[in-house]
């Protein structure tokens, strides 16, 4: 067993932003994020590419964030909805926090345009989100899994009915104590997994599933305590293989790299 309910799913929504500048360019995208904490006090986290342009557009691009809306479910009597609407941010310039070199944001208690009654914010508790000494507990080849809504505009491969997002396996592929470094990746602070994520993903919640192991030597393990279920980040991108891009069977490289939870406990101030 993984260690996660199905409630997981609740907790992760689309979230749909707006570039523009001031000679009339526009960019719009759709991505993944998912709710922290719990009551009226609750953040919404993302990648830092999905709110900041220069990230992906380079430092000198004349685009700016204008809009950020997020997709909120309908429950009545604590049933779950296929009802979905997306809610315009209110405070945006207030609540929104982008770390320096990392891959992540965060909305600080969002507020939105217009009541949200019946369609609440529903967060995992801040408490699931790994510290660092965690990482000291993660072996390469465990498993996690990251739920988000890939696709493009059009084109999901999510749940169209009730707008559920969907869950992917992956497996630790870097040493898991240290972040991995490599040119390619222009961000800190990131762990590489062996698994596929594609557009729309970008800021799926990575969840470590439970595990019971103690090691015994270098090479081997046995089965013996409990390791719980955490967020060990969030899912920030794939690792290109070939550069050219007419060759699909390996432009891809079947590796993935999530940015690592303690950066995002940096941000809610949780540290």
């Amino acid at each position: 067993m993984s260690g996660w309910t199905a409630n997981a799913f609740t907790r992760v929504c689309r979230v749909k932003v707006d570039f523009g500048d001031d000679i009339g360019n526009t960019k719009q995208i759709e991505a993944t994020g998912f709710w922290v904490g719990e009551g009226e006090t609750v953040h919404f986290i993302t990648n830092r590419h999905n709110l900041d342009p220069t990230l992906k557009e380079g430092p000198e691009t004349s685009l700016e964030l204008r809009t950020v809306s997020i997709e909120l479910r309908e429950w009545k009597q604590h049933s779950m909805r296929p009802e979905t609407r997306f809610f315009h941010v209110s405070n945006l310039e207030r609540a929104l926090r982008v770390h320096r070199t990392a891959d992540v944001a965060a909305l600080i208690n969002p507020q939105f345009t217009e009541p949200t009654d019946g369609f609440p914010r529903l967060g995992f508790p801040a408490s699931l989100i790994a510290p660092p000494a965690f990482f000291h507990k993660i072996m390469p080849m465990d498993v996690a899994s990251f739920i988000g809504f890939p696709g493009k505009t059009g084109r999901p491969w999510y749940d169209e009915l009730w707008k559920l997002p969907i869950a992917r396996t992956v497996n630790i592929a870097s040493w898991p104590q240290e972040p991995f470094s490599n040119r390619s990746i222009p961000t800190s602070d990131v762990t590489l997994v062996a698994g596929l994520s594609f557009a729309g993903s970008s800021g799926s919640p990575l969840l470590f599933h439970e595990k019971g192991i103690h090691l015994t030597s270098d090479s081997a393990v046995q089965i013996t305590g409990h390791i719980p279920p955490m967020i060990i980040g969030i899912m920030s991108g794939h690792w290109w293989g070939d550069e050219d891009q007419s060759n699909s069977m390996f432009f891809h490289s079947g590796l993935s790299y999530f940015t690592r939870s303690p950066t995002m406990l940096g941000l809610l101030d949780l540290t």
